[in-house]
């Protein structure tokens, strides 16, 4: 692969994530952090609305429409806005009318905000960067998964039919009239970066999945810490750098499943907890905090992106936001309505700036929650992961950050519990610990507790899946390591940093490096840590042991387009990978996806294709869905099957067709003329 097409797909990538929600974002006149984190979920939002309208309004998708929907959300967003800040200029200049004193930021401080950003971007996406491509093996490789056959035959059915709907993305396996609503917007972000760089799908697939996890990820924890705490620099750019320090998210869920939807929602889910905070007036006392009302706007834009990414995604927002409304409340009966001390917790300058607003909601929310947390599971059958720890197991895996099913590390368990311990004596972020205590829980009982009523109870929304719920506390317990080191350092340069003139300049020097000290430190404890090598090694079985498709089959699929005309039908079987044929070789399959509901022809095909000149029904169906060729991939599957689709597997001895085309053991078959029920030939 040329590095001109990576680089091309990588342009493309941060276009599609950053144009569609830019002119929202210059309207908002958001901060500089503020507006990078938030460019994922404003673009996301804006997607996601322009594809159900462009499929109202029977436009063809392409990225002038996203980008229209976004200047149109902008215009209406100016309209509210002018309003309000011409009455906001009329007010005291740098606050709200309602807001209480605030703090400056001290100026030695400033300075050094840039490059904790970039820095903490430096080190923490390029170690994700670079351990993710060690484990896929190359940046083309196709992820060896179940769900991958779908998200990138999704991509690529978007492209066929130049319609992004997540209704039309439902119906792709589906019979005509049964189509359903599926969370699409992976797929039409990817379509849109595979019509914008012109590049394969399956390296586009690729360096999207490295954008979402390795760059909107840490930016988003940032923004999180410096919007939601009093953290300095030190604290910012730890946030980003130690991003890779688990395993368990976002690393693993760019290798199991491979659940990409998922992915996204949780890289931009600390995005949600901000706007939360802010709401609910649990930010610091800071000059010019955000108005109310772009305060409410990032609330949806990064809520509904959230959802729209994945539902479950707004069950882990549930999880993590409500115990956050839960500390807001209790803080605000605690200290009524007094003015905030400058440099401690706003608790006045939220939209919901009173105590009984604040509780109203709140209860509200449990309420709402726990009706959706019950009604949001699918069906006992589906939650079909088995616990695989004890309970003292658990806690030693989930408070040492380890991944599903991976021992717990216990010096990394030990810096955790340092970390926690300083945020709960020495900051004012002492939400964070209910948050994390939230997904800590949820985390451990997918691990520990038995299969049962209990068990589908609390993870059932999830489908039990223990991969999915490890990654939870990963979101907030990175945000407690930094803040917890920021805050100890705090303490310890006041108790002891302090009167003596010539420490100030060294200390200006030496910050930096300290800082860089102090997470190559951590991250190498992590990298050391037994449970790393055995996430690994799952993760590279994921990407690189031939269990969907092997480098002869890829070849082979490479090179259909030679052979295989547009329209004419290829026989597939989805589990050994041929029908893969659809996303990568851009051709028809009679297959998409290993669960689809079909004619009964198709259905007779799969179960009989090789008897095609000695069965004339199976003739007359061939013809019927105009099967020209079969591709023979053997009789091995995924997931330890074998020959699900018999009427493939001795196909190249039966005489129903020919070979055209084989490299390695894999054949492309063309079907010979047969004769139907009629008498007559086909083909």
């Amino acid at each position: 692969m040329e590095a001109g097409g990576i680089l091309a797909a990588l342009i493309a990538v941060l276009a599609v994530l950053v144009l569609p929600g830019l002119p929202a974002s210059l309207v908002l006149r958001l901060r500089p952090l503020t507006a990078a984190a938030f460019a994922a979920p404003l673009s996301m939002a804006v997607v996601a609305v322009s594809a159900e309208l462009g499929r109202l309004l029977g436009l063809s998708w392409n990225l002038l429409v996203p980008l229209a929907t976004g200047l149109l959300l902008a215009l209406g967003l100016s309209l509210v806005t002018r309003p309000w800040r011409r009455r906001r200029l009329q007010a005291v200049p740098g606050q709200e009318p309602s807001a209480p004193p605030a703090a400056a930021e001290p100026d030695t401080s400033r300075r050094w905000w840039p490059a904790a950003v970039a820095g903490g971007l430096l080190i923490g996406g390029g170690v994700l960067v670079l351990r993710q491509l060690r484990i896929m093996g190359s940046i083309t490789a196709v992820s060896q998964t179940y769900d991958n056959v779908f998200h990138l035959s999704a991509v690529r059915h978007i492209l066929r039919h130049q319609d992004a709907s997540a209704w039309l993305v439902g119906g792709m396996n589906s019979l005509p009239g049964n189509e359903s609503f599926y969370p699409a917007l992976w797929h039409q972000l990817g379509s849109l970066v595979v019509q914008l760089s012109g590049q394969d799908l399956v390296l586009v697939s690729n360096v999207q999945m490295l954008v979402v996890g390795c760059i909107v990820f840490p930016v988003a924890l940032m923004a999180l810490v410096r919007g939601t705490t009093t953290a300095g620099p030190l604290g910012v750019f730890l946030t980003g750098a130690l991003v890779p320090i688990s395993s368990a998210f976002p690393l693993t869920m760019m290798s199991w499943g491979i659940i990409l939807p998922y992915l996204l929602s949780l890289c931009v889910l600390p995005l949600a907890l901000l706007a939360i905070a802010q709401i609910i007036g649990l930010v610091p006392n800071r000059p010019d905090p955000p108005p109310r009302l772009t305060q409410v706007v990032l609330l949806i834009a990064s809520c509904f992106a959230v959802a729209i990414a994945h539902p479950q995604g707004a069950l882990v927002a549930l999880a993590l936001g409500l115990p956050m409304m839960v500390w807001a409340t209790g803080l605000r009966w605690r200290e009524g309505r007094t003015e905030p001390v400058a440099g401690t917790v706003h608790h006045g300058g939220g939209l919901l700036g009173g105590r009984w607003p604040l509780t109203v909601v709140t209860v509200l929310g449990l309420a709402g929650g726990a009706a959706v947390w019950y009604v949001a599971r699918p069906g006992i059958t589906s939650a079909v992961w088995e616990p695989n720890a004890s309970l003292v197991e658990a806690i030693g895996q989930v408070g040492s950050l380890a991944g599903n099913a991976t021992p717990a590390w216990e010096p990394l368990g030990v810096v955790m519990a340092a970390a926690v311990l300083s945020v709960a004596l020495l900051s004012r972020s002492r939400w964070m610990l209910l948050a994390f205590l939230s997904g800590a829980f949820l985390s451990v009982a997918t691990r520990a507790t038995p299969v049962g009523e209990l068990r589908y109870l609390i993870t059932g929304g999830f489908y039990s899946d223990n991969n999915r719920i490890a990654a939870i506390p990963v979101l907030i317990a990175v945000p407690i390591l930094a803040v917890g080191i920021d805050a100890a350092a705090r303490w310890a340069w006041a108790r002891w940093g302090t009167g003596r003139e010539d420490r100030g300049p060294r200390h200006a020097r030496l910050a930096p490096v300290a800082a860089v000290l102090i997470a190559a430190s951590l991250l190498t404890l992590s990298w050391v840590a037994p449970n790393t090598r055995v996430n690994e090694g799952y993760s590279v079985f994921a990407w690189q042991e031939p269990e969907l498709l092997s480098a002869d089959e890829r070849e082979l699929l490479e090179r259909l387009p030679e052979v295989v005309e547009p329209g004419e039908v290829i026989a597939t079987n989805a589990w050994n990978g041929s029908s893969l044929a659809y996303a990568i070789s851009d051709r028809d399959v009679l297959n998409i996806y290993m669960g689809f509901e079909a004619e009964p022809e198709v259905h007779l095909l799969n179960a009989e294709l090789d008897e095609a000149n000695t069965n004339p029904e199976v003739c007359d169906a061939a013809a019927e869905l105009d099967v020209e060729y079969a591709l023979d991939f053997g009789p091995r599957e995924m997931h330890g099957k074998r020959a699900t689709y018999t009427g493939l597997n001795e196909i190249s001895e039966t005489g129903a067709a020919e070979v055209v085309l084989q490299v390695g053991e894999a054949k492309l078959l063309k079907m010979l003329p047969c004769r139907g029920v009629d008498g007559s030939m086909n083909g």
